[in-house]
């Protein structure tokens, strides 16, 4: 009996097994995705062979904005009188009351003057006087001249009618000019509005003494007011007198143009910056002195350029924000393109708002927009579709 070796053979571990069934299962699919390439993932060549997708595009502007600030002012009258008198004495009458419109030259308050009424009689009873005298020296010089040319009189006595004459003839210019004096102070005695305008205030009471010097009415032109603003240096590089701005303010709406009258410094405290004064000329009649009022003054000369998409044009991925750019393949066909930007974070109104883009976009550049931004993918063919 013949007795042959047998070989021992080892048991295959588990795990072993495991990976070879693994293995084989992947050949199989790999096989199957060779012999199907339309099923599974999308490649460019699947792109390339789809049906393109209608959009509606549109195309990026460049704009430049310039930015511009407000600045508060107080309104003013241009013409503002602060009246008083030169003569001291009791306020006798008081003809206006804060608020009444006056015409140029009307009168406003007198202030007693019966002391200079005195001294005006007594001027006018000398000037009568002085004048009478006058004529006689007069008369007298001429018959003394007569009597000489008939040789009747020596020459000295004509001289000395002469000289009585000339002394008559500068008394009377004497007491003429201390009436015409008397007078000027008796009309100061009188407050008479210098323009037609508004009582602004009425600061005395009849009976009142006064004296030279303190206001007793104040008194404004409100056919033309000012508006003084305070600015910094820099804000003045972009503004030129007769320039037009708007003016603002509460409760009288719009409408109002100002015109820069001039750019002074400013010297009273604290004496920083500059002082843009606006005139408004037929201003409404609710605008009043005293009012605050605020100006639209433009920003420095530097604009920032940008471009503005439509809110729909955004794709956001995460903290990504992107467009799809419309643009010819090699083949002339269109195709959309993926391209991340960078958007300023400025609030937007649904799909119908703007969204600013700072950078990734320039101008002539078409971006798809509306509801098949979500449906595209890069690279994908697209037919713009019939405005």
């Amino acid at each position: 009996m013949i007795v042959l070796p047998i070989n021992r053979v080892r048991p295959i571990p588990g795990r072993s097994v495991l990976l070879i069934v693994l293995g084989a299962a992947m050949v199989i699919v790999l096989s199957a995705c060779e012999g199907n390439p339309g099923s599974g993932g999308e490649t460019a060549d699947g792109l390339a062979d789809s049906e393109p997708l209608e959009v509606r595009t549109f195309v990026v502007e460049q704009r430049a904005e310039t930015s511009s600030f407000v600045a508060a002012g107080a309104v003013a009258p241009v013409r503002r009188a602060r009246m008083g008198t030169r003569q001291a004495g009791n306020v006798e009458q008081i003809m206006v009351e804060a608020g009444d419109t006056v015409e140029a030259g009307q009168a406003l308050l007198r202030v007693d003057a019966r002391d200079l009424e005195a001294a005006l009689r007594a001027a006018r009873l000398q000037h009568q006087a002085a004048r009478t005298a006058w004529e006689t020296a007069r008369r007298n010089r001429e018959r003394f001249q007569r009597l000489y040319d008939q040789r009747l009189i020596a020459k000295a006595e004509l001289e000395e009618a002469t000289l009585a004459a000339e002394d008559a003839r500068g008394r009377l210019e004497q007491v003429a000019a201390e009436i015409a004096a008397v007078e000027v102070n008796l009309d100061y005695a009188t407050l008479r509005a210098p323009f037609a305008g508004v009582v602004s205030e009425v600061l005395t009471d009849v009976g009142t003494f006064v004296a030279p010097g303190p206001p007793l009415i104040v008194f404004e032109d409100r056919k033309r007011l000012e508006i003084n603003v305070g600015i910094a240096q820099a804000r003045t590089a972009d503004l030129a007198v007769g320039d037009t701005l708007q003016v603002g303010v509460e409760g009288l709406g719009d409408g109002i143009e100002g015109h820069v009258q001039a750019i002074v410094p400013a010297l009273e405290s604290p004496g920083v910056g500059q002082v843009l004064r606006l005139v408004v000329e037929d201003p409404p009649p609710s605008l009043e002195p005293g009012m605050i009022a605020e100006v639209q003054l433009p920003a420095a000369r530097s604009a920032q350029s940008f471009v503005v998409v439509p809110a729909s044009a955004i794709l956001q991925r995460g903290q990504l924000d992107g467009v799809f750019l419309v643009g010819e393949d090699a083949q002339g066909n269109a195709r959309a393109t993926l391209r991340w930007v960078a958007v300023a974070p400025t609030p937007t109104h649904g799909d119908d708002g703007e969204v600013r883009v700072l950078r990734g976009l320039v101008s002539g550049d078409r971006v798809v927009v509306g509801e098949a931004v979500d449906a595209l993918v890069d690279g994908q063919p697209v037919v713009l579709a019939e405005p």
